[in-house]
């Protein structure tokens, strides 16, 4: 059996709660919400697909929490770059939706293209490619008409070619924290 959080709502309430407790606790939020979420699945019978994936990404999430904060980002956008650099891209986009409602354009459109760029890869990398083309075409585009907003971003065109690609290891992205 696999974890699967599309066809399987135990696997589902787990990614999302996890990954929502982890933003909490990035965000400061909530400071000790992944070890008070894991400590509330461990206290469950979870079966070993389950278990693995919240040891994995308990130990995922404290390395990334460890990594920001040597980094000394605590811009969210900043941040983001670490999750898709990571590969943490549902992380990423749970993190974007803390900022992206109430981002003024040209931002609001390009941080809705990130996120949707998040989501065309985790759909290809499930095997979905053609759910992650038409949500890739939209990011594109939106990441386009937003593109000034994210000049933190040295290589978006990058980022804009992998959506047209969509290659099996995304562009790692390269922050200027100066912007």
């Amino acid at each position: 059996m696999d974890f699967d959080p599309f066809g399987d709502r135990l696997a589902r309430d787990l990614r999302n709660y996890l990954s929502t407790a982890f933003v909490a606790q990035l965000t400061g939020e909530t400071p000790d919400a992944l070890s008070l979420e894991v400590g509330r699945w461990q206290a469950q019978d979870l079966a070993p697909v389950y278990d693995n994936y919240l040891k994995e990404r308990q130990a995922a999430y404290l390395k990334m929490l460890d990594d920001i904060d040597k980094s000394g980002y605590t811009d969210p956008r900043h941040q983001a770059v670490l999750l898709w650099n990571a590969g943490l891209l549902f992380e990423l986009h749970e993190l974007l939706e803390t900022i992206w409602p109430k981002a003024r354009e040209p931002e609001h459109t390009a941080l809705k293209g990130w996120i949707q760029a998040a989501g065309a890869f985790v759909h290809y990398f499930r095997g979905k490619p053609d759910a992650a083309r038409g949500l890739a075409e939209k990011a594109r585009q939106n990441l386009q008409a937003g593109a000034e907003a994210l000049g933190y971003l040295i290589n978006l065109d990058e980022l804009i070619q992998d959506l047209q690609d969509l290659p099996d290891v995304p562009t790692r992205l390269k922050l200027d924290v100066s912007r």
